[in-house]
């Protein structure tokens, strides 16, 4: 980029005009005009390195390792293999994506795994999973429904997955992502749009359905909170919420409201990306929407 403007300002000193050949410019125009072009392409020089420093790091590493079904299936030749490496080191935030692999068409299992990944971006402290899910047009037909964490030690970043069959229901008929440790961010409360945090504010409300007992944890959009839960097929519903009791002025009527509707869900819905929890009379009370982060 630097060479690329010194290039442009000395094909602009080239073009300039001997001095002298037209006396009605005087002879201060000549010296403006190079100024206003050394500050254009200073300009540009300095949106060019900003927009290089905001590119993520570029893949310099992999996590190794295999995918394997439960059960035997055949799978559609349309079949989609998605597999992300992600960093879950903070609990109260969506699972930050450092790395994805893709194999369209997916084949059959087992499935050899292999996704790119910054290696400065995997620190000592840090929590490190890897999940994947196959799907036909967008639907869910295999996923992984336990964590599976990354080894520390950059010599045995390999893993084995197992893929659990989702099998069709009314509740997932139409689901894209699995419910089961997804990140599910709140997005609407009794039909009323909940607006996500600025950044760097407090956690945004979500909850994340556990995968080792019948439990969900999240926050309210200020405290923690857990409840047990039961489901079966489509009905589900939320045991006592128990949380922390910090006071948040802002987000305090919305956490109130989020606790107080989980107590009314009696079912649920997953729709693409976005899970909705009904009442005992079929009306919607809760909309959340899966997330996650991409590296910046």
């Amino acid at each position: 980029m630097v060479d690329a403007l010194h290039r442009m300002l000395g094909a602009a000193k080239a073009s300039r005009p001997a001095a002298g050949v037209n006396p009605a410019d005087g002879p201060g125009r000549d010296s403006t005009a190079t100024r206003l072009l050394l500050c254009s392409l200073g300009s540009a020089l300095v949106l060019a390195v900003a927009g290089c420093a905001s590119r993520p790091p570029t893949p310099d590493a992999v996590v190794t390792g295999v995918a394997l079904s439960r059960e035997r299936v055949v799978l559609p030749p349309e079949a989609v293999l998605e597999a992300a490496l992600l960093d879950v080191s903070d609990p109260d935030a969506p699972p930050l994506v450092l790395g994805r692999q893709r194999l369209a068409p997916a084949g059959q299992p087992p499935f050899a795994l292999a996704i790119p990944y910054p290696a400065s971006r995997f620190v000592v402290k840090g929590r490190y999973e890897v999940r994947a899910t196959v799907t036909l047009e967008n639907r869910l037909l295999l996923a992984t429904v336990q964590r599976y964490p990354v080894p520390q030690d950059a010599a045995f970043r390999h893993v084995s997955l197992q893929l659990q069959r989702i099998w069709p229901q009314a509740a997932t008929a139409d689901a894209a992502v699995p419910l089961l440790l997804t990140h599910w961010r709140l997005t609407e409360i009794q039909g009323e749009a909940v607006a996500r945090p600025a950044a760097g504010a407090l956690p945004s409300p979500h909850l994340v359905f556990q995968a080792d007992e019948p439990r969900v944890t999240g926050a309210g959009g200020c405290n923690r909170f857990l409840a047990d839960y039961t489901a079966q097929g489509a009905q589900l519903r939320f045991g006592r919420v128990v949380s922390n009791i910090t006071l948040c002025l802002q987000s305090a009527a919305t956490e109130e409201r989020l606790f107080a509707a989980l107590a009314l869900v009696a079912s649920y819905r997953q729709q693409g990306t976005q899970l909705l929890l009904r009442d005992a009379d079929g009306q919607p009370v809760l909309r959340f929407e899966a997330d996650e982060a991409v590296l910046q």
